[in-house]
Order: C-alpha cells, then structure tokens, then sequence
C-alpha cells in the first residue's frame, strides 16, 4: 500500500529531511520487554502515587506518551492533574529504575526491516532521531538492549512533555544540539505505528510514514502521507524521500 496524504504537511524538498522514529512497534517488537515497561508504570502508580490498585492497564495506551498515560490512569483514582504533574520527575525515575532492574527478564528485537533500513539511511549521510512516548532512560536502553541505539543522534521522549505533539519542538531543538546547526520543524517527519502518532504529525504539520506491522494494520492509518505494510518497503521509503 502506497497512500499519500498532503494536507497540512510541508512535502517540499523531502530529500533533507530528518526522520523522528517511534520505538514499540515502530523500531522494536513487543512483548516480554513491554511488559517490564507495563511493569514500570505500576510500580511507579503504586510508590510514587501511593495507588496500590492503579495500572496501567486501565488507560487506552497505545500511541500515547508515558506522562500522559500516568496522568490518566490517576484521574480514575481521584488524583488530580495537578499533583500527577507535580511528582512526575519521582514518576518517572522510579519507572526508570524498575526497568534496569527487571530489563534482563526480557528481550528487545527490532521489527523487520528495521536494520536495513537504518543502516542505509545512516550511509546516505541521514541523521536519524526518535520521538517516542517512553521515558527518555527507559528508550534508550531499549534501543541498547536491541543493538541498534548508535544509528540515532538525538531524541524527544514521553518525559520531556506532557502531550506528543509537543514533541515535534523538542525534536528540533535536541537536533539543533546533537548536529550542532539549527534544525527547523519543517526538516523534520515522523516514522510511527500508530493513529496517534499520524495525528501528532498533522497537529505538528509535518509529514509522517505509517507503518501497519504492529498492533495497527495499514488499512487502520489513513491519513498518512505513506504507509507501510512494514519497514522492509525501504525502497518506498527512499522513492518518498528522494533519494538514490
């Protein structure tokens, strides 16, 4: 499937732009390895927030950001979005330090595809970056874990904001310091899984690539202006970007 969808997307000049990976189901598959990060969450609901009956579980996760599910899942027990917010820095160390201590239970693979096809782009001279909903800790050891954390030079995590599409700025400006030249918003797309993550970029006004392999299947994200049965299309993706 090769859909393209324009509105609201800066699509001149693709060749130069920067791609923003989102990691579960985009770069890497679930499984074991997500269910410590499920894990992560409860600990930090039952310590930090002193919810012992809140998990994650309870929130509509997928395609959100780890802040932004915490939040949700203490509004159903009654914490206001105001104290959520104001003990997230404990939040999210405390889901940082239960996933590098339970991290060796499971085992972090990338999805098909994913190594071709950052290996190509990191030849072309194509600085790659992520904006993804984990905790900034938890993502980039996923990413070590799973051998492929060096193809990537900056990053806008789930802790760094309280929506994704807030992401989009902070993307900029971590690319601004990691490539040590100043990065605009309209070099940047996103590459994700999700509706979520469509609907990111067009809040954003960047293009996105859909990828249909993990929990959402292609015919589930419209709207983007390329999707993917998986990130084996790398020649469509280069078709996309206009590069030889």
């Amino acid at each position: 499937m090769n859909q393209v969808y324009t509105k609201g997307a800066n699509m001149s000049s693709l060749k130069s732009k920067i791609p923003l990976f989102d990691i579960d189901w985009t770069l890497l598959k679930g499984g074991a390895s997500n269910n410590i990060h499920h894990g992560a969450f409860d600990f930090a609901l039952h310590t930090v927030y002193n919810q012992p009956t809140a998990s994650e579980s309870e929130a509509m996760a997928q395609g959100k950001i780890d802040t932004q599910i915490l939040i949700e899942v203490l509004k159903l027990h009654g914490v206001s979005e105001e104290e959520a917010k104001s003990k997230m820095p404990e939040a999210t160390k405390a889901m940082k330090d239960y996933f590098y201590t339970h991290a060796d239970e499971g085992t972090f693979e990338p999805m098909p595809g994913v190594v071709d096809l950052l290996t190509d782009l990191k030849e072309k001279g194509i600085p790659l970056g992520l904006l993804t909903g984990n905790v900034a800790e938890i993502g980039w050891e996923k990413l070590r874990r799973a051998g492929i954390k060096d193809y990537f030079s900056f990053g806008a995590f789930g802790s760094m904001a309280f929506k994704r599409v807030d992401l989009i700025k902070i993307a900029a400006e971590e690319a601004s310091k990691a490539l040590d030249r100043q990065i605009t918003i309209d070099e940047l797309f996103i590459v994700g899984d999700s509706p979520l993550d469509i609907a990111c970029a067009r809040d954003g006004g960047i293009p996105v690539i859909a990828v249909g392999a993990g929990h959402f299947k292609s015919h589930e994200l419209v709207h983007a202006d390329l999707t993917l049965e998986s990130l084996e299309e790398k020649d469509k993706i280069l078709k996309f970007l206009n590069i030889d």
